[in-house]
C-alpha cells in the first residue's frame, strides 16, 4: 500500500468520478484505475462499485474510507515533525524538589531561562526524598532542590545557593516568638510538631532528639511532611523544628533561630555540567535568585 493508491482511492470516493478525480490529483484517468486496482487486489477486497453510469463505494469501500484518511494524515503529520523538528521539538527539562512550597521559586527563574532556551518544557516533579535521588542518578530528571546530603547517601555532585539556619516556628500568638534565640532549654515543656526521618534532615533530627528525651508521646504529633509540620502549627497544635529558607516562609508563623546558628545548606544536585549548558545557565539564574535573600 502507497501514497499514491491512497490518494487515488480518496479523490474517487469524494468525486465518485474517476475522471474528475484524476483531474484532482493531477494524473491520467488509466493510471486512476489502476492504483485503484492494484488497492483492491492488495486489499483482496472490492472497494467500488463501477457501471458504465455510476461509481459508489461498496460496504468495504466504507469501511476502509476513515482508515485510508487517518493512514494519509498520520504519514502528513511524521513528515512534518521531520521536515520542522528543529522548530517545533521541546526541550524538556525535569526539576525536582521535595515540597510544594518550594515552587515559589520557579516562576521567576523559568521565565529566565526561557529567555536562555525559548523551546524549553519544564517538568517538575514534587516528591520524597528517596524518590528524587534515584530519579537524578537514573536521569529521571535533571536537577533536584535540596538540603546537602553526606557524601555517601548524596544522589550527585552539589551546589550551594543558600545556608538555611535551623529554626523554631511557632504560631503568632505563642510567648517565644519574641525571643532573639531559641535554647533547647525552652522547648522541654513544648508540644512538638516532628517530622520523621527520612523526611527531615539529619541536623534537624539531632535538635530534635535531643529535645525529645524529656517529652512523653502525648507531647509529641509526628508527621511525614513538611507541609504537614506548618499546617500542625499554625493550628496552634504544636511547634516544629526546620531549615528556614525565606523565600517559602509562611506570613502567618514566626521564625526564630536556634542558639549558636546552626544552619544547612540548601541547593541543587546535579550529575553532570559536560556539555549541559542549560543546566549551567540555570544554576547560575538560582544563584542570583538566591543572593537577595
Amino acid at each position: 500500500m502507497n501514497t499514491i493508491q491512497l490518494q487515488c482511492f480518496l479523490a474517487v470516493a469524494e468525486n465518485l468520478n474517476f475522471a474528475r478525480a484524476a483531474e484532482e490529483i493531477h494524473i491520467t484517468q488509466p493510471a486512476v484505475t489502476h492504483q485503484i486496482n492494484s488497492l483492491e487486489n492488495e486489499l483482496g477486497v472490492k472497494l467500488f462499485k463501477r457501471t458504465t453510469r455510476s461509481v459508489s463505494l461498496t460496504t468495504d469501500g466504507f469501511r476502509f474510507l476513515s482508515d485510508a484518511k487517518k493512514i494519509l494524515n498520520d504519514m502528513h503529520i511524521a513528515k512534518m515533525r521531520l521536515v520542522h523538528k528543529e522548530e517545533t521539538e521541546p526541550v524538556i527539562f525535569s526539576i525536582g524538589c521535595h515540597t510544594s512550597r518550594e515552587l515559589i521559586f520557579f516562576p521567576d527563574l523559568l521565565k529566565k531561562i526561557q529567555l536562555f532556551a525559548p523551546s524549553i518544557h519544564p517538568v517538575i516533579k514534587t516528591l520524597p526524598m528517596r524518590a528524587l535521588n534515584n530519579l537524578l542518578q537514573t536521569d529521571g530528571i535533571d536537577i533536584l532542590f535540596s538540603f546537602q546530603e553526606n557524601e555517601k547517601t548524596a544522589p550527585g555532585k552539589f551546589v550551594e545557593l543558600y545556608k538555611a539556619p535551623i529554626v523554631c516556628v511557632f504560631p503568632a500568638t505563642h510567648p517565644l516568638t519574641f525571643a532573639k534565640v531559641i535554647h533547647i532549654e525552652d522547648l522541654l515543656s513544648e508540644q512538638l510538631t516532628v517530622q520523621e526521618p527520612p523526611n527531615t534532615h539529619p541536623a534537624v533530627f539531632t535538635l530534635q532528639s535531643q529535645i525529645l528525651q524529656n517529652h512523653n508521646p502525648s507531647d509529641m504529633l509526628f508527621c511525614e511532611s513538611y507541609e504537614a509540620a506548618i499546617t500542625l502549627t499554625k493550628a496552634e497544635m504544636g511547634i516544629t523544628i526546620l531549615p528556614d529558607i525565606i523565600p517559602i516562609r509562611d506570613p502567618a508563623l514566626c521564625y526564630v533561630p536556634f542558639e549558636g546558628n546552626i544552619s544547612v545548606p540548601y541547593g541543587i544536585y546535579y550529575k553532570t555540567l559536560k556539555n549541559q549548558p542549560l543546566i549551567k545557565k540555570f544554576i547560575t539564574l538560582a544563584k542570583e535568585y538566591f543572593s537577595s535573600f
